[in-house]
């Protein structure tokens, strides 16, 4: 499964409930499919580098998140349908992430580790 990064601006001032159940839309999205979430960050409100119109409104600042994703590129169709119709949601973009190197074998590093303070402590004695 692809690991992606979903950035989403939403509407300022919502409160913290309501900016959950938008990040629990995206997520329970991911979940039922199969997808695993891997990491979520809040921003907090952040002032635009451009405001953002809409029709009768304009925003300067949004609440910025970001849910980070391993799951079937099927999925990404679904979260957009959901975001689009969410009128809480200014903006968002899916971005693929590369997979991330896989952590080194700790029994490997052990036998390095020991390896080293053997070769560490034979030296000492000569």
């Amino acid at each position: 499964m692809p690991l992606y990064e979903l950035f989403c601006l939403a509407k300022p001032r919502l409160g913290k409930a309501v900016l959950g159940d938008i990040i629990k839309l995206a997520g329970r999205t991911v979940l039922d499919k199969g997808g695993v979430i891997t990491d979520v960050k809040s921003f907090g409100e952040q002032k635009l580098a451009y405001e953002i119109r809409r029709p009768g409104e304009k925003y300067e600042e949004a609440v910025m998140w970001q849910l980070t994703f391993a799951s079937n590129p099927k999925v990404l169709s679904e979260i957009d349908h959901s975001l689009r119709i969410d009128e809480r949601v200014l903006r968002w973009a899916v971005l693929k992430r590369r997979h991330l190197s896989p952590l080194p074998n700790p029994f490997r590093v052990a036998r390095a580790a020991e390896a080293v303070t053997q070769e560490a402590g034979s030296a000492a004695q000569e």
